[in-house]
């Protein structure tokens, strides 16, 4: 394969999982019932054992996990110079926090299904009554919600600027050997 398809592979698997994850930042109903609302409900539970810190701290730690395990991922990535695998794991963010503001925004009502099947277990119902903030459960699952954008548009910039410094490169070496 040569270098030219190679940068116009990454664009085609940027556009695909830039419009998969656009579509639960548009239609956040469509975030339950997808493959990757599973494996971030698995990282959730689990940060509940992890984060074992004190009531505050474990009902915070599913949602916290969710979101730091695949920003430590990005940052392994960015930090051995693989831009491009950073930039895709940013929409994995982008996808934990619009998964996240699902959540906190249904901290009053409850109605979401969870796993406990108990409604006074939901995480954020809890952490919210705890800091007297139940009723700004929409102003944080909106900030939620702004977040997710934010990764989402930095996944799409990133992954742009690693397939055209990419292209660059591969113009460059064609020139190099044609000597033009």
């Amino acid at each position: 394969m040569t270098l030219g398809r190679f940068v116009w592979w990454k664009a085609i698997v940027t556009l695909v999982v830039a419009v998969w994850v656009a579509r639960f930042l548009v239609d956040p109903s469509a975030i339950l019932p997808s493959w990757m609302h599973g494996v971030v409900l698995v990282i959730h539970e689990a940060g509940h054992f992890i984060t074992p810190f004190g009531e505050f701290s474990s009902l915070l730690g599913g949602t916290f996990w969710q979101v730091a395990l695949p920003l430590a991922f990005v940052a392994y990535f960015a930090l051995t110079r693989q831009p491009f695998s950073a930039a895709l794991l940013l929409f994995w963010v982008s996808f934990s926090l619009a998964d996240a503001a699902l959540y906190v925004g249904d901290a009053r009502e409850r109605l979401l299904p969870l796993i406990t099947f108990d409604r006074d277990s939901h995480d954020w119902w809890n952490l919210l009554l705890i800091l007297d903030l139940f009723r700004q459960d929409d102003l944080l699952a909106t900030l939620f919600r702004i977040q997710a954008f934010g990764f989402f548009l930095a996944g799409l910039i990133f992954a742009a600027r690693s397939i055209f410094l990419r292209a660059a490169d591969a113009v460059d070496d064609v020139h190099l050997v044609t000597g033009s």
